[in-house]
């Protein structure tokens, strides 16, 4: 039986009835399917709980104390996404525990560690799959995901797609809201890996101590218990909650940092507009590593994916290949440079402390002015909106606020609290058609609502030895305007700007 054993559960019903699919979307339900009906923030799954029946469903998993009648078999349980979780892995047959699975979590630097590590196990021999915020790829197969870290029916179905198509390896981003939500609960990580900890999702999690908490269960619950063998976390020990993990992991813990009791340490970086040199310490001696990705915020993503392949036992030919393979991460300072000089950067810093990591990196890589586009999503933590104008204020020569995906809210609304952190730093406002007109070595920013027009204005701006950031959306192909999805790339409107001031992209990536 599917469930046999699982805790916190009652079934009514013939508990023998076999199952054919899993779902927890009743428009996706299959003939003979097992339904979980979710409870939500904005919709309840047990309202959906006829039409799974109407569509051939078997069963129906519903939260304890639900009220429940007909023919199908019924599955009370006290915690209904745990028990997703978990029955979602034996029906695919713990497809984790024939990978090695290596998830990584953390405020930033997800995305571009497995791009990383994508990279050295390709170049080690190795066939990897990669699920996380950009795609879910592995193989020939590609596709853009709805959630960094999937709901478990999709991972675990994913999972078992990877093992049969001769995947090897799996990396998988760990979000504070897979944790929360038991998506990775059932899986069998090999090594778990921590990036760093800066203010995000308050809007969900309330307090910076219970955002870590969220983050601590990987390393305290989940990894500890993987039928995995040699388990182990990779950990940063130059971010102050990395520390706190070292001491609290119950697990056998790799440490990587710029301080002597590092395991792996960074001992120089030299950066350029070409991208890092940087000169490591591992337990097996010294590794010279060149990436084209740029900045120096870079670097502990680099020290990490190396730390973790060395780990894996990979040959130090494997890493220096693979790092230096890892042409661009898609939306992480993804750079576009012109046949003017001048060269623009999207990223998809957005938070205070990614924002002002990326800034001050990229100002040591700027020999002319720094111009800065960037805003914050709606419905989401407003108190981190002054702290982010405050990083682009201090960085910045040219801070050009504007909307990110407004959602609900005002864009005005959401620019005004932005600007709250830029006139703290002292930096005075510009119409966005006198901008262009400041004196040089003087600081001033604008508000420009459109984000179009923002980033058009920025290029048309932008002159030899300048650097243009277009923070926020990195990546991502849409923008989101109340409750309309509408296409928009900021990597594509830089080139469409850049054409229309006559200018020509040399590259992208």
């Amino acid at each position: 039986m599917l469930l046999k054993g699982l805790e916190g559960i009652r079934v009514q019903g013939d508990p023998a009835t076999e199952i054919s699919d899993l779902a927890y979307d009743s428009r996706k339900v299959t003939p003979g399917a097992l339904f979980f009906a979710l409870p939500g923030e904005h919709v309840d799954g047990r309202e959906f709980v006829r039409e799974a029946l109407d569509r051939g469903a078997l069963a129906v998993a519903v939260p304890e104390g639900a009220t429940t009648s007909g023919q199908a078999v019924f599955v009370e349980a006290s915690d209904m996404r745990k028990t997703m979780a978990q029955t979602a892995a034996r029906f695919f047959g713990d497809p984790s525990g024939e990978l090695v699975l290596i998830g990584v979590t953390g405020t930033n630097g997800k995305t571009t560690f497995t791009y990383l590590m994508e990279s050295i196990l390709r170049e080690a021999g190795f066939s990897p799959g990669v699920i996380g915020t950009v795609s879910y790829r592995y193989g020939e197969y590609a596709r853009h995901p709805e959630n960094t870290t999937p709901e478990s029916v999709d991972l675990q179905r994913i999972l078992r797609e990877m093992v049969q198509s001769g995947v090897t390896h799996a990396l998988l981003e760990v979000s504070s809201h897979g944790l929360d939500y038991h998506r990775v609960e059932a899986c069998h990580f090999a090594c778990a890996v921590f990036t760093m900890l800066g203010r995000d999702h308050l809007d969900h999690h309330g307090s910076m101590e219970a955002y870590f908490a969220s983050k601590s269960r990987f390393f305290t619950e989940i990894l500890p218990r993987s039928a995995s063998k040699n388990r182990t976390a990779v950990l940063n020990r130059d971010d102050p909650y990395g520390r706190r993990l070292l001491d609290m992991s119950p697990v056998p813990v790799i440490s990587v940092g710029s301080g002597e009791e590092a395991d792996y340490r960074l001992e120089s970086t030299r950066c350029d507009r070409d991208g890092i040199s940087l000169g490591i310490r591992t337990p097996r001696g010294a590794l010279q590593l060149r990436s084209p990705l740029l900045a120096a915020v870079n670097a502990m993503n680099i020290l990490m994916a190396a730390a973790t392949s060395d780990w894996l036992g990979l040959e130090a030919g494997a890493i220096v290949r693979g790092v230096e393979g890892a042409k661009r991460v898609p939306g992480r300072l993804d750079r576009i440079a012109t046949d003017k000089g001048f060269l623009v950067l999207v990223d998809y810093a957005h938070t205070p402390d990614a924002l002002d990591r990326m800034l001050a990196s990229v100002r040591d890589l700027t020999p002319g002015r720094l111009i800065t586009v960037f805003g914050c999503g709606g419905d989401r933590d407003r108190g981190k909106r002054p702290l982010m104008g405050r990083a682009a204020a201090q960085w910045s020569d040219l801070v050009l606020v504007t909307s990110d995906n407004p959602r609900s809210e005002s864009p005005e609304d959401i620019i005004e609290e932005i600007l709250e952190g830029v006139r703290e730093e002292g930096v005075p406002a510009c119409e966005p058609t006198e901008i262009s007109e400041t004196r040089p070595g003087s600081k001033v920013f604008s508000r420009v609502a459109d984000r179009r027009q923002a980033i058009q204005l920025a290029v048309r701006m932008a002159k030899e030895g300048d650097t243009v950031v277009i923070a926020g959306k990195g990546h991502e192909e849409i923008q989101i305007l109340g409750g309309e999805r509408v296409p928009f790339k900021d990597s594509e409107e830089v080139v469409r700007a850049l054409r229309g001031t006559g200018s020509r992209e040399l590259a992208v990536g």
